[in-house]
């Protein structure tokens, strides 16, 4: 359900005016039903020498109410193979029943059955996890205290502070420096370039396991954000701050209200990125899912409802499938991963968790180095062929070569034969994606034991085939990406219930669209309005009452990124003779913009005079779409 859900603006705009009528409208964030650890009638918010927490029917509330910290445990009724023995010190938001851990302290080293657990002060001033039987510490904040007369008090924020009674300025230690997955308002990421302390997101590794994952959101020393994936591989960047939002997010373009504000930091002693909320009532989740999807949501009735998402489609974090798996996020209703013909997933329990980073294993060896090699090749068809290609050059004239080449080495586990030659692949094949239907791909040739093949060629065979969606991830690092969406939420939360949907768009930013939403926005670009020299205009509508006009540019042979910084440099001019810019889709070779429909507007306009500079390529095409309304 919530891959088909499109996070944008204008999808917002739609969904918070339905939700005037349908009050039960929600969109389920997690996969699990948790239940907060129950309340304490002499709830605190500060943990003092000898007065500590013990077990979870006692935590610290914050002086707001608005959060919680204690020990909790992930409950597992909900999966298959699941067991969990481990109990954790986290914080939570205090008044959503829903458990929703947002910080934890252990999760590297939880408390273990039957321990039983305490938070405690400890005699060099450190706050400490104790075995509350054999008195053992299982965790601590290992600060350099200079007085064992500390407390720990959970402040308004969610930040958990080890500091002086004395003096409340003196603090030695905060969970703030220590982030897990989610990004609190008024908190930090990035460096501290004078300690080197690096503030950064870390997924969990599966729904019910604190313990770190494979995807990291930074700011790195040089300003630019990312999001990267075992800390090898990037998957998106901010780009460079210009003063205003990063250059590489146009997304961020649009925040009027000054309900949410944005801080960027670079000087000799730090760099950093944060945030802040002006409504203290709001409950906000801003957060680095296990897949590797950054999301922002918030809390409405009963559950969380998400605004916001990046990558906006699941398959778009690299490797969220794991090895030998074909990721899928179609409109099939089946499950997004899948194994590759021939394999099967290598650990049930953590695949059913959310942690597939083992992916699926062959069900037969390869039969290589053997006395006859009799393995086999399936051609697997419009695929994103996987990274780490090997290119061969010598002795492979044709297709023929390049499959004896991979044949030839017992490492091979799959070769593509295009234009500019022979690759070849050794070990793991990871990051697969179906294409769209009418996406373009390549043919990858997936090596198999000969058992898996009975009766079938070595390679042409269609019994097997998967593919690949190959879509321009909207480069934008998760620690700068997870709070675009706030500026959507929060410019609506006091307005649109009593805003029309043409009133709801007024000043509302640049959005990041689906290619198959927009394909089914305008039932396949069947309405065409008109058409230049760049591309041609169609009609669509995101609900009965919400039309759009989108413009599908021909011949656009930018890269991601440069589309991206275009589309930021120009989307925030508005005029009252330029049709204003809603949104985009960079996905794979389509370009796409979307604009507010303008009715009896000439759409194949191209208005001269403007600076020369603009008079090519994207700026061109963005800026001459002007309102030319008929008497």
């Amino acid at each position: 359900m919530l891959r088909n859900y499109l996070a944008g603006d204008v999808r917002v705009t739609y969904f918070w005016v339905q939700l005037r009528n349908y009050q039960t409208l929600v969109i389920l964030l997690g996969l699990l039903s948790l239940h907060a650890p129950s309340n304490s009638a002499t709830a605190t918010d500060t943990v003092y020498p000898g007065n500590g927490l013990a077990g979870s029917s006692s935590k610290l509330v914050s002086n707001n109410s608005k959060f919680a910290l204690g020990f909790f445990r992930m409950d597992n009724k909900s999966f298959n193979y699941a067991t969990n023995p481990y109990t954790y010190l986290g914080i939570w938001f205090n008044k959503v029943p829903k458990l929703t851990p947002l910080w934890s302290a252990n999760g590297e080293s939880p408390v273990m059955d039957p321990a039983s657990p305490e938070l405690a002060i400890a005699g060099d001033g450190n706050l400490v996890i104790l075995d509350q039987a054999t008195r053992s510490v299982i965790w601590s904040t290992h600060a350099k205290t200079t007085t064992n007369d500390t407390v720990a008090v959970l402040q308004n924020n969610g930040n958990l502070v080890l500091r002086s009674s004395s003096n409340s300025s003196t603090v030695f230690w905060q969970s703030f420096d220590y982030p897990t997955d989610t990004f609190f308002a008024g908190a930090k990421i990035g460096w501290d370039k004078v300690t080197g302390l690096n503030r950064r997101l870390v997924s969990r590794k599966n729904l019910i396991d604190q313990a770190p994952g494979l995807y990291t959101g930074e700011i790195q020393k040089n300003g630019v954000g990312h999001l990267v994936w075992n800390s090898t591989v990037e998957i998106e960047s901010t780009g460079l701050w210009n003063g205003q939002y990063f250059s590489s997010a146009p997304e961020m373009i649009g925040n009027t209200d000054n309900i949410t504000t944005f801080e960027y930091v670079n000087n000799d002693k730090e760099v950093y990125f944060t945030w802040n909320l002006h409504d203290e009532t709001a409950i906000v989740l801003s957060q680095l899912g296990v897949d590797g999807q950054g999301m922002v949501s918030l809390w409405i009735d009963k559950d969380w409802v998400v605004m916001y998402k990046q990558p906006v489609l699941q398959c778009d974090a690299y490797a969220t499938c794991g090895q030998f798996t074909v990721c899928d996020e179609g409109e099939n209703e089946g499950p997004i991963c899948n194994c590759m013909k021939g394999f099967s997933v290598s650990s049930p329990r953590d695949w059913e968790l959310g942690d597939r980073r083992d992916g699926c294993k062959r069900n037969t060896p390869l039969h290589c180095g053997r006395s006859r090699n009799t393995d086999k090749f399936y051609d697997v068809q419009k695929v994103m062929l996987p990274q780490d290609e090997m290119k061969i050059q010598a002795a492979t004239s044709d297709e023929d070569d390049c499959s004896r080449v991979c044949l030839g080495n017992c490492s091979c586990t799959g070769y593509s034969y295009r234009e500019g030659g022979c690759s070849v692949w050794h070990g793991k094949l990871t990051n697969v994606k179906k294409q769209q239907p009418d996406g373009n791909g390549e043919t990858l040739y997936l090596r198999l034991a000969a058992k898996e093949v009975p009766g079938v060629p070595r390679k042409n065979s269609r019994i097997f085939r998967f593919g690949a969606a190959i879509i321009g991830a909207s480069a934008a690092a998760v620690a700068a990406l997870m709070i675009l969406g706030l500026m959507m939420i929060w410019r609506r939360k006091g307005k649109l219930f009593t805003r029309t949907v043409g009133d709801a768009q007024v000043g509302i930013g640049i959005t990041t669209f689906r290619y198959v939403d927009l394909q089914h926005a305008t039932k396949n670009f069947s309405e065409k309005l008109g058409g230049g020299s760049f591309g041609s205009v169609f009609k669509g509508y995101l609900s009965d009452s919400l039309a759009l006009a989108v413009k599908r540019l021909d011949g656009a042979n930018q890269g991601e990124k440069q589309f991206r910084a275009e589309v930021s440099s120009v989307g925030i001019i508005q005029h009252i003779n330029l049709v204003k810019l809603i949104g985009f889709c960079c996905q794979g070779d389509q370009r796409l913009l979307v604009y507010e429909y303008m009715p009896n507007s000439d759409w194949s306009c191209q208005r001269p005079g403007l600076p020369a500079h603009w008079l090519s390529g994207l700026h061109y095409t963005l800026r001459h779409q002007a309102r030319e309304h008929t008497p």
